[in-house]
């Protein structure tokens, strides 16, 4: 037992000498003899920001099964919620009835932050941070330019795998389903 701390102790002395060698070579000037003692620093990492999670609604709302799941991951995982909500509803949609135009988006924005309410509120509760975006282009645009400008979107979670699709079980009852989608490069 002895030797085992004579032997750290000379460990540790070593390593305080060499410390402050590299320590009087950088403040005279001189941090390549620094380097040569300790090697290159490391690189400083840039600071990447929380990560997030997508929740993309079925247009204008989030159902429920995809409120829990994303707030459970989101909880789980330490991530922020960035919630969209996204209509067809360019120009070229109402080219014909640009006057209809603006009060359709009126209202869809309306229902939108309306139905983003009460997950806000539970995201609230559970201390996640929570983000809302609305768009008016179609649901792979929209979530295009949101990766875009969040950037650390990690996951993206959806009530539908395609949202023109209508899934339908065997007994031709709706089934409510989450995907999930990483957006991790490995």
């Amino acid at each position: 037992m002895l030797n085992k701390i004579k032997i750290f102790i000379s460990n540790f002395t070593g390593s305080a000498r060499k410390y402050q060698q590299a320590v009087a070579f950088a403040e005279s000037n001189n941090p390549e003899m620094a380097e040569e003692i300790f090697g290159a620093p490391e690189p400083v990492q840039e600071e990447k920001g929380p990560s997030r999670l997508l929740v993309v609604g079925s247009e204008s709302r989030f159902s429920e099964n995809i409120v829990e799941y994303a707030l459970d991951m989101a909880k789980r995982m330490s991530y922020e919620i960035v919630a969209l909500n996204s209509a067809p509803l360019s120009c070229e949609t109402f080219r014909l009835f640009s006057s209809s135009r603006q009060q359709i988006c009126d209202d869809f924005k309306a229902l939108s932050l309306e139905n983003a309410q009460a997950f806000r509120g539970k995201a609230q509760a559970r201390g996640i941070p929570f983000n809302h975006v609305i768009k008016f282009d179609e649901i792979e645009n929209a979530v295009e330019e949101v990766l875009r400008a969040q950037g650390n979107v990690d996951f993206v979670v959806s009530d539908t795998a395609d949202p023109s699709e209508n899934r339908v079980r065997d007994d031709n009852r709706p089934r409510n389903e989450v995907y999930v989608y990483s957006m991790s490069i490995t």
